[in-house]
């Protein structure tokens, strides 16, 4: 039997799938990637791996060489692991731990180096001791963070094939089978995942899920469950916290999401993710240039794709086009550095090409994304954009119908299908897709806030202030 997106409500969440009613208020989270991390933007995932705690893995994260703190509980981890393989070169065990830290710390900080310290630690605990279940699990974290998700798949399917009681290899197992577009398979894995573990990684899961259904109210109560059942560091928790005001500006409530980047902040002053959240926000709310101002010391030390292009958004609207051109060359020039540590960047510079630079370069791109990934819908949507950018709106027509087949409220690809309804000439099908937008975000991307005007405007579709 399928799972349904019904099954993942977190009134059913419970041991056994018994609704576990602890009075805790959890039936009062969407983790878009638009509204997460703008304009390139992939899913987070936390990942429980058994031998190193739980790990905030994000699968959007990208590589830098600016230095961010890494959280305490990690430098001092990573010190004493790496004194006891000093110590002890033959300690699998360690090694293990440590290729996890090291991911942990990747994760937190955006540094490429660690993404080569993750993969020797792996190859040296193989090497001693081959094919081993935290081993396996590790690398499969790893895949993930990289964007090798078939390769992902494989390493959990192997450790959940000998040990299928196991949660860490269901962990790997969903967040993989989502990314490859394999939706059935992993709300299947997921419910597995809830009904053994239904903890903080089984809930945020939960969310995304729910969220690529459309259901944002729920994908918020389900992060809310993913709060309530709490992270082993601080990272963590404000993580959680800033997940949570992605969903509240996704919805277009600017001030429960500004309240929800502050909340992680407090906890996790350098946390990566909130503070572009919160710039946002800020230029959301009139105060543009302290937008600026917060995404330009950020980048100073941690070049994010997602927050030097939003950057270059805002820097354009602000009237200041070469520091705009000078931070979208930052953007591919991360790029190729990601591609360097072994990161699959395709689908995210599809989307960025497309709307910042060369259409054919664009269209490329997402032909690449979709070889790998064709049932992806955010590869899909992509893909269908990046058509009608090179000028080809009938052949991204019914790309973007299969893009739309989850039911997704995502405004950015409610837009992309009215721009692409209206250059094949279905009127009434282009103002129903943009009135989803008007009526909720508009300003989801600042990039393209002009043409949701003027496509509104032609269209006689009513839009806020």
């Amino acid at each position: 039997m399928t799972t349904t997106d019904a099954d993942l409500r977190p009134r059913q969440w419970g041991r056994r799938g018994r609704r576990r009613d602890d009075g805790s208020g959890t039936d009062t989270r969407s983790r878009s990637r638009t509204s997460r991390t703008g304009l390139l933007a992939f899913a987070a995932l936390a990942i429980g791996i058994g031998v190193g705690g739980v790990a905030t893995i994000n699968t959007d994260h990208t590589t830098s060489s600016g230095p961010v703190a890494a959280p305490s509980s990690d430098i001092q981890s990573i010190a004493q692991l790496e004194d006891a393989v000093q110590r002890d070169a033959a300690d699998v065990g360690s090694w293990q731990k440590l290729g996890v830290a090291y991911l942990h710390r990747a994760v937190a900080t955006y540094n490429p180096d660690d993404y080569d310290l993750t993969q020797r630690a792996f190859d040296r605990a193989d090497a001693l001791a081959p094919d081993q279940d935290a081993t396996l699990l590790g690398r499969g974290a790893l895949a993930l963070s990289r964007h090798q998700f078939a390769e992902a798949l494989v390493l959990g399917a192997r450790v959940h094939d000998r040990n299928p009681a196991q949660p860490d290899a269901l962990s790997v197992i969903v967040d993989a089978n989502v990314e490859l577009g394999h939706y059935d398979a992993a709300k299947a894995a997921l419910q597995d995942l809830l009904d053994r573990r239904p903890g903080l990684p089984a809930y945020s899961r939960a969310s995304y899920l729910l969220e690529l259904g459309g259901d944002n109210a729920a994908a918020l109560q389900a992060m809310r469950q993913a709060e309530i059942a709490g992270g082993t560091s601080t990272f963590d928790v404000a993580t959680i916290d800033a997940f949570q005001g992605d969903i509240e500006l996704a919805r277009g409530r600017f001030d429960a999401a500004g309240s929800r980047y502050a909340t992680a902040l407090r906890l996790q002053p350098d946390h990566v993710n909130a503070t572009v959240g919160q710039a946002r926000v800020l230029a959301l709310t009139g105060r543009r240039a302290r937008a600026v101002d917060s995404l330009v010391q950020l980048t100073r030390r941690v070049p994010l794709p997602a927050a030097v292009s939003l950057l270059g958004d805002l820097q354009t609207l602000e009237g200041h086009p070469a520091d705009a051109a000078q931070s979208y060359g930052v953007v591919r020039t991360i790029d190729k550095l990601q591609q360097a540590a072994g990161q699959v960047t395709d689908l995210e510079m599809a989307v960025f090409e497309a709307d910042h630079g060369d259409p054919a370069h664009a269209l490329d791109l997402a032909r690449r994304a979709y070889a790998e990934r064709p049932d992806n819908v955010y590869v899909e949507d992509a893909l269908a954009w990046s058509l009608y950018r090179a000028g080809d709106a009938a052949a991204a027509r019914p790309v973007n119908a299969r893009a739309q087949r989850l039911g997704s409220a995502d405004p950015m690809i409610a837009y992309h299908t009215a721009a692409i309804a209206a250059a094949n000439g279905d009127t009434t099908g282009a103002r129903a897709s943009l009135g989803k937008v008007t009526t909720t975000n508009p300003w989801f991307s600042f990039r393209l806030h002009a043409e949701v005007l003027s496509l509104a405007d032609r269209l006689g579709v009513r839009t806020p202030g």
